[in-house]
């Protein structure tokens, strides 16, 4: 039982952590902090015991976070494509202004090796 709160607790901080990166628009360190906390999520659903309540919850909750991660594995794919212009000094920058739409590969990918 104290591994499953350990493992379920480093996940809650992982996704924690990810969403502070997200919003200070650290997408990079993001993506990642995303990635890890549901690789401990899914192991806390796939091989720890928990009612299937709980498997539900955690499992919506992956889905929320890969969703995310998608945006941002696409958003920083895209930024890597498109040379930056440069932006005249006082005016917005105009990938600011609309902000993040990115991803989808990680989904997939975690889909197929936790939900078969």
């Amino acid at each position: 039982m104290a591994s499953t709160s350990s493992n379920l607790q480093k996940a809650i901080d992982l996704a924690s952590k990810a969403a502070q990166e997200d919003k200070a628009g650290n997408y990079e360190e993001a993506l990642q902090l995303y990635q890890h906390a549901v690789q401990y999520f899914l192991h806390v659903v796939k091989y720890e015991a928990q009612g299937d309540k709980a498997k539900q919850s955690i499992r919506a909750k992956c889905t929320e976070y890969l969703d995310r991660a998608e945006k941002l594995k696409e958003y920083l794919k895209k930024k890597e494509k498109t040379p930056q212009k440069p932006v005249k000094e006082g005016q917005p920058n105009p990938a600011e202004e609309k902000g993040c739409h990115c991803y989808r590969a990680t989904k997939r990918e975690m889909e197929r090796r936790c939900w078969s």
